[in-house]
């Protein structure tokens, strides 16, 4: 015999064993079911991630809304002439019909540091439905002149007595 048959007759078992064998063995099977279910408990823990931040997201978007929307309205009726008053923690509806979480507004009013100016901070917080530590929170702080100090009231009578002023030279 010479060198290759002895190669091509071990060779043939080899193929002989591999034709006959046609399933997984139970090693193989469990292994792959391992595999399978720790991916499985991965890709869960990644959808439960996602779906929180989602959520998160979704509360600060509307927590920005309301806060924008209050400070607004502080800034609308201080224009009337109102001074703003600080207001605790206050239930609000939510601009999503969908959501189910409750928010709470606060409004802050402080002296500022130079005389005649006051600093307005809106606090808007989703509240956590099971209690705790809120879900979100977003404030906004705007810093205006206090109207009760009557400086609107100066200027137009300053603009007023120089419409006079150049209405008389105009005369003359």
């Amino acid at each position: 015999m010479t060198c290759c048959a002895i190669e091509n007759q071990r060779s043939k078992p080899d193929r002989v064993d591999h034709r006959m064998r046609r399933g997984f063995s139970l090693l193989e099977i469990l292994l792959s079911l391992a595999i399978l279910g720790g991916s499985l408990a991965i890709l869960s823990r990644i959808v439960d991630t996602g779906i929180t931040a989602a959520r998160e997201a979704r509360d600060l978007s509307i927590a920005r809304m309301i806060c924008q929307a209050k400070l607004s309205e502080v800034l609308l009726n201080s224009t009337a002439g109102f001074t703003p008053q600080a207001q605790p923690l206050t239930p609000v509806d939510s601009f999503d019909s969908q959501s189910t979480t409750p928010f709470e507004f606060s409004v802050e009013v402080q002296p500022g540091q130079l005389g005649g100016i006051l600093l307005i901070r809106v606090v808007v917080e989703a509240q956590n439905p099971d209690g705790g530590v809120p879900l979100a929170r977003y404030s906004l702080v705007r810093w205006m002149i206090d109207p009760a100090l009557g400086l609107e009231e100066l200027e137009e009578e300053e603009e007023a007595a120089r419409e006079e002023a150049a209405g008389v030279e105009g005369s003359a």
